[in-house]
Parts: structure tokens; sequence; C-alpha cells
């Protein structure tokens, strides 16, 4: 005991002076101005005026794709037993609850059922930077409503726009679903799938990054006639959402997170962090953070939680060959996030607590999206039974890795080039936001005052349920809370 902790210590106290010595260094010496890359090519070949036209777009995967889909799930090979002191969720996915989801896969799944959902709000296709970018644009009945005004959803990994789909008949009937009292406001939803993801395009060219994915995404709202707009994300949602508002400010009328990407990047912020662990109940101010300590999210979530992080981050294409030829090792992969990330207790259960919130059909829907995932350049061009189909699990992976190599976020090489992070992650985000906290998000334990030093934060709540996937699990709770910000901002104009 006195062993770790001295080790521990001796990790620690270094850490904490270079951390202070950093941040002294960042605020005393001026910073300059951000200058984040105004454009982008991220599309095969050289650079050229991209095509503008916007085209409708249906969800139609062949028969063809579904019928290897099915025919690969019939002849997997799972031959590991499961431990006998460890059935449960522990030490990845249960091979014995694996085979129930395969079996309901194959022979209860009905993806044409989904496929009517996917299609039941209007989706587009667009080339932006180069890649073709897919996107619900769905519009509330504005004779019901005062205002209508526009939202941004930013969707995250593993999952993809199908998340949305509880919520978004919320956002366009707020009174009707109970989510709203009054018809003071309904949000016309702009969902994009982030390229790489959903029915988007596959960046053909390294350097997409979430400030990339956000400039991309302001440009779309601008095409679909939106200068100003409101913002809401978790996951990469929330990362790429608080990107454009770093970088385009005067584009961004509120910013809503169900994921708070704070950390003590100012000399009040490493106070808070570094006092906060030590005595929390006298320094933040809501109970649910009375035991926060920063050291129990590096040893109880990051490092048991974030092995998947570091191997995006370094060989995506390495990892995802064989999700992308193997669905069951997709399913596996993808829906033990889908697990641990809504509860973190759920990995003690021998079924990963999976079906406690959601349904097998609409986990394997988020399954099968990244399968099925088609040439979107081929859909525009071709007949529907010439598509190619390629799966986009690795081009979601490789996500990460430009997120860590993109030297707008994490400009390593020496100490001048780390102050460009002021530019990035660290620069203040002056824009209105509002953040709901889910007690049981693994990723997102910060207190509002620590949350506050690195952005506007306006408004803070703790639900009292929910995990990772908030407009997924619980999109009721979600959507109140984004109508509650938004309404208060709009009252103020």
């Amino acid at each position: 005991m006195f062993l770790e902790m001295g080790l521990l210590k001796l990790i620690i106290v270094p850490s904490l002076v270079a951390v202070v010595a950093f941040l002294a260094y960042t605020h005393l010496v001026p910073t300059p101005k951000p200058d984040f890359p105004r454009d982008g090519w991220f599309g095969t070949g050289m650079k050229r005026a991209d095509d503008t036209k916007i085209t409708p777009f249906k969800v139609a995967v062949p028969d063809a794709v579904l019928e290897d889909l099915k025919n690969r799930v019939a002849s997997t090979r799972i031959s590991h037993e499961v431990l006998e002191d460890a059935n449960s969720f522990e030490y990845g996915f249960n091979a014995n609850y694996l085979k129930k989801v395969l079996d309901h896969w194959q022979t209860k799944y009905d993806w044409r059922k989904q496929e009517v959902i996917l299609n039941s709000w209007p989706q587009f296709i667009t080339e932006v930077e180069g890649v073709k970018v897919h996107y619900y644009h769905a519009k509330p009945d504005a004779k019901k409503y005062k205002k209508v005004v526009p939202l941004l959803l930013v969707h995250g990994w593993p999952g993809n726009v199908f998340e949305f789909y509880k919520m978004l008949p919320m956002l366009l009937d707020p009174v009707a679903h109970k989510v709203a009292s009054t018809h003071d406001i309904a949000f016309e939803v702009i969902a994009p799938s982030i390229p790489g993801y959903g029915f988007s395009e596959s960046p053909k060219k390294t350097g997409f990054s979430q400030l990339a994915a956000a400039r991309v995404f302001r440009k779309l709202m601008e095409r679909v006639g939106h200068k100003k707009f409101y913002m809401q994300g978790g996951d990469w949602g929330s990362i790429v959402t608080s990107q454009l508002a770093r970088m385009y400010p005067e584009s961004a009328l509120g910013l809503h997170l169900n994921m708070a990407s704070a950390s003590p990047t100012s000399i009040k912020g490493l106070f808070y962090a570094v006092v906060g662990s030590i005595i929390p109940q006298h320094v933040f101010k809501h109970s649910h953070h009375h035991d926060y300590s920063t050291l129990d999210i590096l040893t109880k979530v990051m490092l048991p939680e974030s092995g998947y992080m570091h191997i995006q981050a370094t060989k995506p294409d390495t990892v995802g060959t064989g999700l992308n030829d193997s669905p069951a090792g997709l399913a596996a992969y993808i829906l033990e996030k889908f697990s641990t990330w809504t509860n973190g207790e759920y990995r003690k259960l021998p079924d990963g607590g999976l079906t406690k919130k959601f349904t097998l059909d609409e986990l394997l829907t988020i399954v099968t999206i990244y399968w099925t995932q088609v040439n979107v350049h081929e859909f525009i061009n071709k007949c529907i039974d010439q598509i190619l189909h390629q799966g986009n699990i690795v081009a979601s992976q490789r996500f990460y890795k430009e997120c860590f190599t993109d030297p707008y976020n994490f400009p390593l090489t020496n100490i001048d080039e780390m102050r460009e992070m002021q530019c990035s992650f660290s620069h203040y985000i002056s824009v209105p936001t509002a953040h709901a906290q889910f007690p049981n998000e693994l990723f997102d334990k910060q207190p509002a005052e620590i949350i506050a030093t690195g952005m506007n934060l306006t408004s803070q709540v703790v639900m009292p349920d929910g995990g990772h996937f908030a407009a997924f699990e619980h999109p009721s709770d979600l959507a109140k809370h984004l109508f509650s910000f938004v309404g208060g901002l709009e009252k103020k104009k």
C-alpha cells in the first residue's frame, strides 16, 4: 500500500509541477490569436470546386449485401469459452451472450423495418470539401409554433445518426411529445453523418480531424440556409460542436452538450481540479461532485476503459480490418461500449445489461449501419443494384488518429508549439453553453466550476439517470433541457 502511494506521488507530483509550469508560461506570455485552417480537401485527386448540388437520399441496402451479412453471421466461429468465474462483461463481450445476439441478428432482426425508420425524415447528400456528406434535414410545422430555430445535431462513436431517432420527433413537435409546455419554439433539425460514419462518404486523405468536421458542418449549415444556429452534441459530437464554437463563434447561437470536454487548462481550472480532488465538498456546489477525484477518474475510468482509444488513435486500420470483415467481431466491439458506457456496473452482468435500456433491434441497427455503409458516389451515379458495399468502421476509427495527430489539437514538438494549444481545445468558448450531465457517463465527471473555466457555461443540470448515449437512452430528458436552454436564450433577444 505504502509502495503504491509512493509510486503515485512520484508520478503525480512531477506531473503537477510540469502542468503548473506550462500553464504559467502559456498565460504569462501573450497567446497568438487563433488561426485555424479555413478550408480543406478530403476528396479523391487534386482539389477542385465542390459540387454544391443537394441530392435527396434514401437508405436502400441491396438484397445481396443483406444476404451476405446473414451468411457471414451464420458461419461465425466462436470457439473461446467464458471463464468459469467470470461470466460477465469484465473481460469484454461475453461469448455466451454474443451467440444469442448473433442468433437474433440472423433469425429475428428485420433490416427492412429499420430502413422505414431511417427513411422517416428527409435525407440529402451534398459535397463539402470533396466529401459527400449525408444529413437529415427535418422541419416542423411552422404554423404550430411561434418560432422555428435551426439546430445542428451531431452524433459520436460508436453510434451514428440513428441514435437520434427517438429524440428527433420531440425536437420537431415538442408539445405533442411533452418535452415543452408551450408553442414558443420548435427546431429545424440538421443532423449530418460525420464523414466516415453512417451514410456519409469516408475521407480519402489524412487530416480529417474534429476541427475539419466542424468547418465542414459550418459550410453545410450555410449551404442549407443558416449562417447562425444552435448546436447539440455528445461524444465526438460534443467535440465537433465545441470546436465549431471556438472557430466560428459568430455562427453559434448557443451550444448544448451532454459530454462537456473540459480540462484544467488555466491556473484557476488547475486549482479547482487539484484542491477539488482533496476537499471536493468544500469546492464544488453540487452534491453529485462531492466525491470528485481526478485520481479516481484516471484509475477507475480512463485506464480500464481507454484501451480502444489508444489502438484507434495509433493503428486504426489494423483493428478495423478484422471488424470490417467479421460482423460478429463488429457487433462485439461496438455493443460492448453500449453496455459499459451506459452504466459501468453493467460489466458485471452476463448479458452486459444491454437490453435494460435498449432493444436488440435498436442496437443491431447501429451495428448494421456500420456494416452496410455503401459507396455514396455510386449511389448517386449508378443503379442501386450496382452499389459497392464497403463498411466504414475503419474510417470511423481513423477519426481518433486524426484527433491526436492534428497539430492544432496536440502540437507537442516544442514549448512554443505547445502554446498553440490555446488555439484549439484550450481556447475559451465564449458562446453561451449548457451542459446536461448524466450520472453514469464515464467520460463526463467534471463539475461546473472546472467546465466554466473553459467555456461560457450558463447552465449545468445533473440528470437523475443515464449514461453516455443520452439521446438514445433518455431522449425526453435531453430534449427538455435543450428546449429550456434555447428558450431562455431566445427570450433574452
